[in-house]
């Protein structure tokens, strides 16, 4: 059985999500932020064994390095320009912040529309393209959550207007979100999460 846990993050009060299974020693990540409040979070001292990201805009990835240190075998999934952007600060909008970030690991695995992470034994991340709010957004499904980023944040405008943002990509996956998403709690990248009954 699937747990999560939800972790408000300081900068632009984004969401990290700690997923955790019974029984097994560690857990996954679904973006990163405060690295220390994170790990404050996540129970029983169980390790990460990596991170999965659902976009790489700078407030979704600033502690990626931190995290590195402490878990030097992690593991990063993203898309195919998320990798390029965790090497490029001015990809990642970092550059444009007090904290320029390029990321210092090489465990760095792409994944595209339709695959799928196995993140615990015979639990998977089924993974889907979203572009619009960046073009490096990915939604990802797992079990009865759907982890949105920013390509969906209930009773919010998806923004689409930052560089590499295009409105009609945003409007289309939009859509498609809200189609995986019925029946599913929703685990956006801000705000509140939304949990069926």
């Amino acid at each position: 059985m699937i747990q999560v846990i939800r972790v408000k993050n300081e900068m632009f009060s984004s969401n990290t999500f700690i997923v955790l299974s019974k029984n097994i020693s560690f857990c996954w990540l679904v973006d990163i932020g405060n690295v220390d409040i994170v790990l404050q979070s996540i129970p029983n001292g169980k390790s990460v064994k990596g991170v999965i990201l659902t976009h790489t805009h700078f407030d979704h990835i600033y502690g990626i390095n931190d995290l590195l240190t402490v878990f030097p075998a992690l593991e990063v999934c993203t898309s195919e320009y998320g990798k390029e952007s965790l090497y490029s600060e001015k990809k990642n909008f970092s550059f444009y912040h007090d904290n320029p970030i390029v990321y210092t690991g090489q465990n760095v695995r792409t994944f595209y529309d339709g695959n799928k992470i196995e993140i615990f034994p015979g639990v998977f991340a089924h993974v889907y393209e979203t572009p619009g709010h960046c073009p490096s957004s990915l939604t990802y499904v797992i079990g009865s959550f759907i982890f949105t980023g920013d390509s969906y944040i209930p009773n919010n405008s998806v923004v689409s207007k930052l560089p590499r943002g295009n409105k009609r990509l945003a409007q289309e996956s939009e859509l498609r979100i809200k189609e995986l998403a019925i029946g599913k709690n929703i685990m956006p990248g801000h705000g509140e999460c939304v949990f069926q009954i």
